[in-house]
């Protein structure tokens, strides 16, 4: 499988660089040796596990599905849609005065591991950073717009690498009118499956009429393990 070597590499130096990580930390933060971490950059050690890249997205501070992109492909995600940004801010699609900004999981952040059958509640913090206000807007699901699987090996087909979602008790909540500086913190209640396994479940933001209001880099996620202690 060939994987984009300079561009992910690129993307862990930045990281380390803004963050003031020097790769030994970063690795020692994801859990991992810092001889695997070269070679994961370098595209010459083996697949990561979906965990692997888990605990490195944390380490480097982004989203999960940032690192998942370097070797699936997001089946669903508009194919011509704004490439994903190593960052926590978004332009609105049909309005660039329209920002928002990703600030914190206030709750279960990513790589947590939780017990078969738990019940969660998963808290986002985000901000209207634009000059509009956000009026009649929601928070939906879209699980099944988003197929993580990559290609195999002779690249001649897909092979799922994560398709198990959490179930929660809405597929949308409301979200509640926004000026422009205002943060806001959404919540969603989960029940996890009850066998051991890693599960994840992904939301957008979209207009009263049901439109996406950011392209599909900016999402909300949640990535858990489900492991009997």
């Amino acid at each position: 499988m060939q994987v984009r070597k300079e561009t992910l590499r690129a993307l862990i130096a930045r990281r380390g660089r803004e963050l003031g990580k020097s790769m030994t930390a970063i690795a020692r933060e994801a859990g991992l040796s810092r001889t695997y971490l070269y070679g994961l950059s370098g595209g010459i050690a083996q697949d990561p596990s979906v965990r692997t890249l888990v605990k490195l997205a944390r380490a480097i501070q982004v989203s999960p599905l940032l690192l998942f992109r370097y070797y699936a492909d997001l089946s669903g995600a508009p194919a011509t849609g704004a490439p994903v940004a190593p960052t926590n801010r978004a332009v609105g699609l049909h309005d660039p005065e329209d920002v928002a900004v990703f600030n914190a999981d206030v709750t279960t952040p990513e790589q947590t591991v939780v017990l078969p059958g738990e019940v969660f509640q998963k808290v986002w913090e985000i901000q209207n950073l634009g000059t509009r206000p956000w009026l009649g807007r929601r928070l939906v699901r879209v699980d099944g717009e988003y197929v993580m699987a990559r290609r195999t090996r002779n690249n001649t087909g897909l092979e799922v690498v994560l398709d198990a979602h959490l179930s929660s008790l809405h597929r949308e909540i409301a979200i509640p009118d926004t000026q422009p500086g205002q943060p806001i913190r959404l919540s969603v209640d989960f029940a996890a499956p009850n066998e051991n396994c890693t599960v994840a479940s992904i939301w957008r933001i979209e207009d009263r009429e049901g439109h996406p209001c950011f392209g599909p880099s900016f999402i909300l996620h949640v990535v858990v393990t489900v492991m009997a202690r």
